[in-house]
């Protein structure tokens, strides 16, 4: 449809009108940029995952905050994960955690969405996906396997193929979810919904080199699996 101004219209109006005529500048494409970025000049988020962990601790604080919060007074919430936490709560916590590493979860008494929503925010905010992109394609291609052992142990065998910090990382949330997939008659999060929840933040594939629905279907069924067998 056409924006024309209409006789005795506000010029205002039609000068907002014609701008939306103008053919804009395209934004120069990026490569596969992250789900989203803190909107502070952070240190701790939006960097490189090698650069929170160390070999003798190498789980971020962060996420074994998080989850060590979760775990403690939140398995039984209902859609826990699915549900979005506060953003403007979940920004204030990660700021604070931002200031002060040793930031204690329950005594600041944050909502268990909104420290599952950091959580996630986290992953979303690397440079790049915990399931490295190079990685990727080793796992939809273990999991064309059509006997279910065999597949379960060419996924395990891929896995160990992550660097250091993203393989012991990638175990340590899928264990926690797996917990949490455990009270699902409660929290009504099973495996597969953990995974449908998930598999975005954690993958953050390139749609325009695939089937956009097949590959939906396929990496959520990749988390599954590993949330289901850990």
């Amino acid at each position: 449809m056409a924006f024309e101004a209409a006789d005795g219209e506000d010029p205002r109006r039609r000068n907002i009108l014609r701008s939306l005529r103008r053919p804009t500048k395209k934004p120069k494409a990026k490569a596969r940029p992250s789900l989203s970025k803190a909107p502070w000049e952070s240190s701790y988020f939006g960097v490189p995952l090698a650069s929170v962990v160390t070999p003798e601790r190498p789980i971020p604080v962060f996420i074994e905050r998080c989850i060590q919060y979760i775990e403690a007074i939140g398995l039984s919430t209902e859609g826990i994960y699915r549900v979005s936490g506060n953003k403007s709560e979940m920004e204030s916590l990660q700021r604070q955690f931002d200031q002060d590493h040793g930031l204690d979860l329950a005594e600041k008494d944050f909502t268990v969405n909104a420290v599952a929503g950091a959580m996630k925010s986290f992953f979303s905010e690397l440079p790049e996906p915990l399931v490295p992109y190079s990685m990727q394609l080793e796992l939809v291609e273990a999991h064309k396997i059509n006997d279910r052992e065999q597949k379960l142990h060419a996924l395990r065998d891929v896995l160990r193929k992550f660097p250091r910090e993203n393989y012991e990382v990638f175990k340590y949330v899928i264990a926690h979810l797996n917990r949490v997939s455990q009270q699902h008659r409660v929290n009504l999060m099973t495996s597969e919904n953990l995974s449908i929840c998930f598999w975005p933040t954690l993958m953050r594939p390139d749609f325009s080199t695939m089937d956009a629905l097949t590959a939906t279907r396929t990496y959520q069924t990749i988390i599954e699996l590993f949330i289901h067998q850990c």
